[in-house]
């Protein structure tokens, strides 16, 4: 998925995990979250985030440990540990996740137990392709809806 879809998906996680969890500070709750949707591309050397940590992307292939259900415990656990909040660090974990779920819906897939496995999860959803355009206009009218009627 592109990172506009990955951050309007965040988004739209981020609406419906302050319904759920009523964080006193849901500017911040919302925030985690959609940082923490578009992490995961950390490991792609031309992404929004990838291109910030080169480094990464040249130490790990793309959609390998940085997709992984390993990552999400790691990063959501280091959340908790800076944070010392079980509410910011489940912001994260919900954001991160959100990630991981719509990347395993594309044809590239995930490896969600990498580096134990090299098992790919994959979907029919081409990155880029038209209907993800159609996908990320649906999201943006659900963000809408949640944010104007629910």
């Amino acid at each position: 998925m592109l990172f506009k879809t990955h951050v309007v998906f965040g988004f739209l996680v981020a609406l419906f995990g302050v319904s759920y969890f009523h964080p006193d500070n849901q500017i911040l709750f919302a925030f985690i979250t959609v940082f923490a949707s578009a992490l995961p591309d950390i490991d792609h050397p031309n992404s929004v985030v990838g291109r910030k940590f080169r480094p990464v992307s040249f130490l790990f292939e793309h959609r390998g440990f940085f997709h992984s259900f390993f990552a999400i415990a790691l990063f959501t656990f280091l959340t908790y540990g800076l944070s010392g909040s079980v509410l910011y660090s489940s912001a994260f974990l919900i954001g991160y996740a959100s990630h991981i779920l719509a990347d395993a819906i594309t044809d590239a897939g995930i490896m969600p137990f990498h580096p134990i496995l090299k098992f790919r999860l994959k979907g029919f959803f081409r990155t880029g392709a038209a209907y993800e355009y159609i996908l990320l206009v649906f999201l943006v009218c659900f963000v809408l809806i949640k944010v104007f009627y629910l």
